[in-house]
C-alpha cells in the first residue's frame, strides 16, 4: 500500500471525538450540534491534505512518507482533542452516533440531530477545502470520496465497509469502558490505522458517509448506487450491530454479575467488619448488664 492511500484513507477514517468525553454532557443539544458541525468542518479540511502534507516533508526530510503520514494523523487528533472536550464531546463520524445510539447510550432524536450537523460540516468542510486552500494541497482530493478497488466484486466491496465498520465501532464501545484513560485514548486510534491498512486493498476504506459523500459531490470514482450502497449502508448497518452486540452483551453480562472491584470489595469487607464491632459491642453490653443483675442478687 502506498503512503498516499494511508494518509488519505486513516484521515477519511479517524473521525471521532475523544472517546473520553463521551457520554453524558454538560452542554445543551443546540451547542453539542454546533461542536459537532465546527468540529467536522475543520476535520474535513485539515483531513484532505494529509497525504499532500506528509509528501512535502518526505521530501524535505527525507523521512519516511508513511511513518509521517501516520505521525501526521495522531498529532491532528490530539489537536483536536481539547476542541472536542470544549463542545462537551463533540464527535464528526455518524457511524460512531449510531454505534453510540444502538448501544443505549444517549436519545435518538439527540443523535440524530446531532448527526445533522455533522452533514452540514462534512458539506462545508469539503466546499471550503476547495474554495480556501492552495491548489498544490489539493492533488489528492479525487481519493477522498472512496471506491471499490480494480478487481473486487460489489458484494466484496459491501462486506469489507460493514465488517470494518463493525470491528471499529465495537472497539470504540469498548474503549469507553476500559478503566485506564490512556487505553481509552488510544485504542480506537490503533484500530482505525490497522483497519485501514487492510481496507486499502478492497474499498479504500471511508468508514466516514458523510465525509465520502461530501467529496463523492464533488469527484465521483462510483456511480450513485453503489456509493450510497458501499459507503453509507454498509458502515451505517456494521456500525448498527456494533452498537447491538455491545448492548446485548452488557445485559447479559450484568444478567450474570459483573466481578466487584477492589473499591467496592473494600467497602464490603468494612461494612462487614463494622457490623461485627457492632454485634461485639451489644454482646459484651450484654454481658455487663448480666453479670451486674448476679452481683445485685
Amino acid at each position: 500500500m502506498s503512503p498516499e492511500a494511508i494518509c488519505d484513507e486513516v484521515g477519511t477514517m479517524a473521525a471521532t471525538g475523544l472517546p473520553e468525553a463521551i457520554g453524558p454532557s454538560k452542554r445543551s443539544l443546540p451547542i453539542l450540534m454546533l461542536g459537532d458541525f465546527i468540529v467536522t468542518t475543520l476535520w474535513v479540511m485539515a483531513s484532505s491534505c494529509f497525504a499532500e502534507a506528509s509528501e512535502y516533508l518526505a521530501k524535505y526530510t527525507g523521512m519516511d512518507e508513511m511513518v509521517l503520514g501516520i505521525g501526521i494523523l495522531i498529532t491532528a487528533l490530539t489537536l483536536f482533542g481539547p476542541l472536542c472536550e470544549f463542545f462537551g464531546g463533540a464527535l464528526f463520524n455518524p457511524v460512531n452516533s449510531i454505534a453510540l445510539m444502538s448501544s443505549g447510550k444517549g436519545s435518538i432524536s439527540s443523535h440524530l440531530l446531532r448527526m445533522c450537523g455533522q452533514l452540514a460540516g462534512a458539506l462545508a468542510g469539503s466546499v471550503a477545502a476547495k474554495w480556501y486552500l492552495p491548489e498544490w494541497l489539493q492533488g489528492k482530493f479525487h481519493s477522498l470520496s472512496g471506491g471499490i478497488k480494480d478487481g473486487v466484486a460489489f458484494e466484496i466491496g459491501f462486506a469489507s465497509e460493514g465488517t470494518m465498520s463493525f470491528v471499529l465501532n465495537y472497539v470504540f464501545l469498548i474503549s469507553l469502558e476500559a478503566d485506564s484513560r490512556l487505553l481509552t485514548l488510544w485504542t480506537p486510534m490503533l484500530s482505525t490505522v490497522v483497519l485501514s491498512w487492510v481496507g486499502n486493498y478492497f474499498t479504500g476504506p471511508s468508514l466516514n458517509p458523510f465525509v465520502s459523500f461530501s467529496w463523492h459531490l464533488h469527484y465521483k470514482r462510483q456511480n450513485d448506487l453503489e456509493h450510497y450502497l458501499v459507503f453509507w449502508s454498509a458502515p451505517i448497518l456494521g456500525a448498527l450491530a456494533a452498537g447491538l452486540a455491545f448492548f446485548f452483551h452488557n445485559k447479559t453480562t450484568h444478567r450474570k454479575g459483573r466481578r466487584p472491584s477492589k473499591a467496592a470489595i473494600a467497602a464490603r469487607g468494612q461494612k462487614t467488619l463494622q457490623q461485627q464491632q457492632a454485634h461485639d459491642d451489644r454482646h459484651d453490653h450484654h454481658s455487663h448488664k448480666n453479670s451486674h443483675h448476679k452481683e445485685k442478687q
